[in-house]
């Protein structure tokens, strides 16, 4: 065990005992707890001949250095102690008045100027700082500051804040990490927990410290996540670092941290793989085959360390089992997430919003929407945030399979059913996706007799293979799609009412493309991956083209734009060419109409030129890159010398919101001006 002296001036102050070193003692087993022993000694109390022996020495001062000398026989082992004032301290110094004469006391001139030294550092600079010097009178001054030692003030100071005994800073602290070599984990983290506690001139290090603390924890933490056993040594074999998952293989308790890893696993003979890398051996120990990697690791340029790898043979064997599992279900998992879903228009939040809620139901959920609107990536987003995103899901598009196929698939057939079956039999995709999701894209090209038969599995949660007579039970949640117009089929009688009614519990309809203009340039920068800008014309022409094929098209042209682009800036002319021909007119009279409804909407709910100019501001934020928040809003307003109310600024960016004029962000965000809201300043001018 280490040992540490505290070397303090006395045991007693006057009358009193001296609280100097028993809070100094106190700070040190706060940290180190029982890895050190501490002993106090007063300087007043050494005769000639004591000497003070411990590992290492702590002096509250240069001067006080120099006094201890010659009872040290080892002065190497002698440091100053930096200290500082704890938080609960200090706070009450702000609330003296600023400017205002403050004497600070302790009990000798060095301590005094190191104490107001302290106090400058960690912000107590509103008021002057008087050193106290013992012979000096001070009739002007009301205040005084003393880390306990108030019998020392002058009678005639009234006014006394006693910012309790300095306690030792974070730098001392690391010192003695440093020089006892103690570094483990339960030092570290009641080191964090100590400088919570104090006001450092120091923060920097400070900072680095809890930065390195931090970054240390989460590399434990990622090693241990690792199936793999993970080591790492000096090159005469001492274990500098190790998981958790390398103490279960080989069976090792306790903390290896520092020992030798020949003396650890002696029986594996490592020490003939010291000067050469290897890749898939094998280690044999206590009956377990196990694979190791070992490389040299050059540390700092010159330094190396040794890396191993250990994964125990019957693990590799069930990681290829889960594989092979997992390649045969190949396509039966959900790609998408709702990050994936871009949209920025206002009917886009809405679907995602309501299609977040219907995903951690079990709600039977039709989607309808043209052919390239993304139906099966909304379909994949609410599986993977829904309790079955752990499960599979299937996807099966009914227009794509042959009516002879389609019930094999969907409901799968015992052997020997018909001809050109499998011998040993086939499961359907419903019993696969037993416990997940199924999604039936065109649901209503399916044939009419299936139609009934997946009535049945949402009515009863059961299906029968073909040729079999027995009864499975499943569990699982049907999502159906389809582009065509529900009510239009069921009269035409190609899609059943009942089916209809039973799939439609939770209806959500995808806008086309064209409908929701605003979302297009952001579509066209994330598919491009930021790559290129687009002219004002290119963009408008793209933003009024009718998109027949959606977003599917738009993925088309992005990949089109990719590839031939010789430079940054797409113009029209780096569009395909037929969208010459396709290329959607303006026009004139619906956007002259759509205008004098935006304008009465601003008008009846906001001051309209208020509103304009708060839009104004929005787009000129955003042109600089800057956050369009309600705060930076305020503020340009007020360098205008207009005064406005959070209340009436909040209605006015609401509204603009309702009309999708701008778009706000969550948290702090702030704010987005839309193509539309770009429109519209554009014509009001």
């Amino acid at each position: 065990m280490k040992t540490i002296a505290v070397v303090s001036d006395s045991a007693y102050r006057g009358e009193r005992p001296s609280l100097v070193g028993e809070m100094i003692k106190k700070n040190i087993l706060e940290v180190f707890s029982d890895q050190v022993t501490v002993e106090n000694y007063y300087i007043d109390q050494l005769d000639k001949g004591d000497y003070i022996s411990e590992d290492l020495i702590l002096v509250m001062a240069g001067s006080r250095a120099i006094k201890v000398r010659d009872h040290v026989l080892n002065h190497k082992n002698i440091i100053v102690a930096e200290r500082t004032f704890s938080k609960s301290g200090i706070y009450q110094l702000f609330g003296i008045p600023e400017g205002t004469d403050v004497l600070v006391v302790n009990d000798n001139i060095e301590t005094v100027l190191d104490s107001i030294s302290s106090l400058y550092h960690i912000g107590i600079k509103h008021v002057n700082l008087i050193p106290f010097e013992v012979e000096k009178e001070y009739p002007n001054i009301e205040y005084a500051i003393t880390p306990s030692e108030p019998e020392l003030i002058p009678d005639s100071i009234t006014k006394i804040y006693d910012v309790s005994c300095r306690v030792l800073d974070i730098p001392t602290m690391l010192l003695i990490i440093n020089i006892l070599k103690i570094d483990d984990k339960d030092t570290q983290q009641n080191l964090y927990n100590y400088y919570q506690r104090l006001f450092s001139p120091n923060e920097g290090i400070i900072e680095n410290y809890d930065n390195l603390l931090t970054r240390t924890e989460i590399l434990d933490q990622l090693l241990d996540q690792s199936h793999d056993g993970i080591l790492l040594t000096d090159t005469e074999g001492k274990i500098l670092i190790f998981n958790k998952m390398f103490r279960e293989i080989f069976n090792v308790p306790g903390d290896i941290k520092g020992r030798n890893i020949g003396e650890i696993l002696s029986d594996t003979n490592l020490e003939k793989c010291y000067n050469s890398d290897l890749h898939d051996d094998l280690v044999f120990f206590e009956k377990k085959i196990i694979n190791m990697e070992k490389r040299n690791i050059v540390y700092f340029n010159y330094e190396k360390r040794m890396y191993f790898s250990f994964q125990e043979v019957t693990y590799i064997k069930k990681l290829e089992q889960n594989l092979s599992r997992k390649l045969r279900l190949k396509g039966q998992i959900a790609r998408y997430t709702f990050k994936d879903i871009i949209g920025i228009s206002k009917r886009m939040k809405i679907i995602i919003d309501k299609a977040g809620k219907v995903a951690k139901s079990d709600l039977t959920i039709l989607l309808t929407g043209e052919s390239g609107t993304g139906k099966e990536v909304l379909a994949q987003a609410i599986h993977n945030a829904s309790p079955r995103k752990n499960q599979p899901f299937i996807a099966i598009n009914s227009a794509a399979l042959s009516d002879s196929l389609i019930e094999s698939e969907l409901f799968g057939y015992e052997k020997g059913s018909f001809t050109g079956a499998l011998k040993e039999g086939k499961k359907g995709l419903f019993e696969r996706g037993n416990n997940g999701t199924i999604f039936l894209d065109e649901i209503g090209d399916m044939p009419n007799h299936l139609q009934s038969k997946i009535l049945r599995v949402l009515q009863e949660r059961q299906i029968t293979p073909i040729g079999s007579d027995r009864i499975i039970d499943i569990d699982i949640r049907v999502i159906a799609a389809t582009h065509k117009d529900p009510m239009e089929m069921i009269e035409s009688g190609s899609f059943r009412k009942d089916l209809f009614y039973r799939l439609n519990v939770f209806p959500i309809k995808l806008p086309a493309l064209r409908e929701r203009p605003e979302d297009i340039p952001v579509l066209l920068q994330t598919l491009t991956e930021n790559r290129f800008s687009f002219t004002d014309e290119c963009m408008n022409n793209l933003i009024n083209y009718s998109w027949p094929g959606n977003i599917r098209e738009l993925m088309n042209i992005t990949q089109y734009i990719s590839t031939i682009a010789e430079n940054k800036i797409i113009d029209v002319d780096s569009l395909p060419y037929y969208l010459e021909t396709h290329l959607q007119n303006f026009q004139p009279l619906a956007q002259e109409e759509e205008f004098k409804n935006e304008r009465f909407i601003l008008e009846q709910k906001t001051e309209f030129n208020m509103a304009l100019k708060v839009l104004g501001i929005v787009e000129s934020l955003n042109q600089i890159n800057k956050t369009s928040g309600r705060k930076h809003i305020v503020e340009v307003l007020n360098s205008e010398d207009i005064q406005i109310q959070e209340n009436h600024l909040r209605k006015i960016l609401e509204t603009l919101n309702l009309i999708d004029f701008i778009f706000t962000k969550k948290g702090r965000g702030g704010s987005l001006i839309t193509v539309k809201g770009r429109k519209f300043l554009e014509k009001t001018k």
